[in-house]
């Protein structure tokens, strides 16, 4: 970078992309990238395996792109197209299908572009079709992923849900989308732990993913929750980023504070969030698994 003519941002971004779209199609046409996401210590946080696709060709193929998710067998496989003159256009798949959104699988993207670009450009743009998102890499070299801040009305299937549960839960809510998300208090972190229900019962009632939360009473500044949908393929995700809206929504947490979240699923996650008027910034940690 040092000997080329800073003559601008836009400029010096063309000449990476053209180096990138070379490098890809030279020596890693099928590589595939693997980063660890949502880890600190005790929590292991989640894999994410990102692809960098060669041509539009390629990354709209969604043949191909699920038969690659489905080899990789993670959690998330991510497709990225990289674009000199607009956001990067992403995609995330399980081996059971497309998903709407991925949040460790973005950040998993984020810090592939960059360390692999080894660029000067800290802030990225993502396009899926439903989603806009911007991540930045901090100069701790962690990540900010900025996500819009969600709607959650009061549901009106909460005696459905109760019965399914099994177990007393308070302030069910839900997002508009019938196919969005169900958000639920628990007492305590131990119920939080104990937390199950009948799958099949809530398969065959709705498309919504679940999200269930409580608070710490010691330190009002953490949060704990675990996050299901079985009916996309796994009953527990391991490490969900896009639960952090969800999370500022449901507890209406304040403006410019910073809250710790801990996924109390089997490997663990950690994250941190902060409320900022009609978004939500989310910081983590990516790291290259040894």
């Amino acid at each position: 970078m040092a000997n080329i003519p800073l003559t601008s941002n836009y400029s010096i971004f063309r000449w990476e992309h053209t180096l990138l779209k070379k490098h890809i199609e030279d020596t890693h046409k099928n590589a595939v990238f693997v980063r660890q996401v949502f880890c600190s210590g005790r929590y292991k946080g989640n894999t994410a395996h990102v692809k960098l696709c060669v041509n539009l060709a390629e990354f709209t193929n969604d043949v191909y792109l699920q038969s690659v998710a489905i080899r990789n067998g993670v959690a998330a496989t991510v497709f990225i197209f990289v674009q000199p003159d607009g956001p990067h256009l992403i995609r995330w798949f399980s081996p059971h299908g497309e998903i709407q959104f991925c949040g460790h699988g973005t950040l998993a993207a984020a810090d592939v572009l960059i360390t692999f670009l080894n660029s000067s450009q800290e802030t990225l743009n993502f396009q899926s079709v439903s989603h806009s998102i911007c991540v930045k890499r901090t100069a701790s070299s962690k990540y900010i992923m900025f996500l819009p801040q969600p709607e959650l009305r009061i549901s009106s299937l909460t005696h459905d849900m109760h019965n399914i549960f099994g177990q007393e839960v308070r302030n069910l809510k839900q997002t508009k989308s019938e196919n969005g998300y169900f958000v639920a208090q628990l007492p305590n972190r131990d119920s939080l732990l104990k937390f199950d229900f009948a799958v099949d019962k809530y398969c065959q009632t709705t498309r919504r993913a679940l999200v269930v939360t409580t608070r710490d009473d010691n330190h009002s500044n953490t949060l704990y929750f675990r996050y299901f949908a079985p009916q996309y393929g796994v009953k527990e995700d391991s490490a969900t980023g896009s639960a952090a809206p969800l999370l500022a929504a449901f507890w209406q947490l304040p403006n410019n504070q910073v809250f710790n979240c801990f996924q109390l699923s089997s490997h663990g996650a950690f994250y941190q969030i902060s409320r900022e008027s009609n978004q939500v910034c989310v910081f983590a940690s990516v790291q290259t698994p040894p």
